[in-house]
């Protein structure tokens, strides 16, 4: 694995995916792209992984676009992901993309600022938690260009509705860890050396469920997010619970289940 990310397993079922650039304040580069969608197609051919923890290595979660250097991307056709009909802006914005599709859960443990792209990643991601040092901040309008960017004009109004997104995407402005619960854009917020063990136990509780109960519940969830009506919605979850009910690891589940709140021997 490149020097940019670091991709280790720190308990059965759960991986942590590091952006490694802490001099930097992990800011991203084309280098880093590369290694993180790399490192995303390692973790969506894993079938042991059920939860990811994204995070920061140092005092940043990502500080967004290294202006200083952000590097060259691949030429067309140079990496799987740059074909020859992508262009750059593109190759870094799927990386959001790429978070939304994967079938293991992803939990962001913000353990700093989290501006521009930094943000959007977090966005991506199905569930966030920060520490009291995270900063937030759509920083894409302060370089003179638009504030739209990385996805997050799709992802911020869907976390925390059109007007707390129009606030951060057009002023700029960034938010503590405390504004930014209060927004609903985390869910928890905890002492700085406390974030490593609570972003764990989110990880934990979802990893004693089954691979295939977490997939399909992320899908039907983002789904369900664009639904245009209940009817729609109930019957993708209909289709699931009853593709489900044949899946030979939900039934395993489910009878360990049962003995385990019923004391039954069967």
């Amino acid at each position: 694995m490149s020097s940019t990310v670091e991709l280790t397993r720190p308990e059965p079922h759960i991986a942590r995916l590091a952006l490694d650039r802490p001099d930097r304040l992990n800011a991203l580069t084309f280098g880093m792209v590369v290694d993180l969608h790399d490192a995303f197609d390692e973790l969506a051919a894993d079938p042991e992984c059920k939860v990811v923890v994204l995070t920061g290595n140092g005092r940043a979660f990502c500080a967004g676009l290294d202006l200083k250097d952000f590097g060259a991307p691949p030429e067309p056709g140079g990496h799987r992901h740059m074909p020859v009909h992508v262009d750059a802006q593109t190759f870094m914005s799927n990386l959001t993309v790429r978070i939304r599709d994967l079938p293991q859960v992803v939990v962001a443990a913000v353990n700093g600022p989290a501006f521009g792209g930094g943000l959007a990643l977090a966005c991506a991601a199905d569930i966030r938690v920060a520490a009291e040092s995270a900063r937030f901040c759509s920083a894409f309008i302060r370089t003179g260009l638009s504030g739209t960017d990385i996805g997050i004009t799709y992802l911020l109004p869907r976390l925390i509705g059109n007007a707390n997104a129009f606030d951060l995407v057009l002023t700029g402005r960034d938010i503590d860890a405390a504004e930014a619960h209060h927004m609903g854009l985390v869910s928890r917020v905890v002492a700085d050396d406390g974030l490593g063990e609570l972003a764990l136990d989110y990880a934990r509780r979802m990893a004693a469920y089954t691979s295939i109960g977490l997939r399909t519940t992320k899908e039907v969830l983002w789904h369900n997010v664009e639904a245009t009506n209940l009817t729609q919605a109930i019957a993708l979850e209909a289709r699931n619970q009853n593709l489900l009910n044949s899946s030979a690891e939900v039934r395993e589940y489910m009878t360990s289940y049962r003995q385990r709140t019923t004391g039954s021997k069967r």
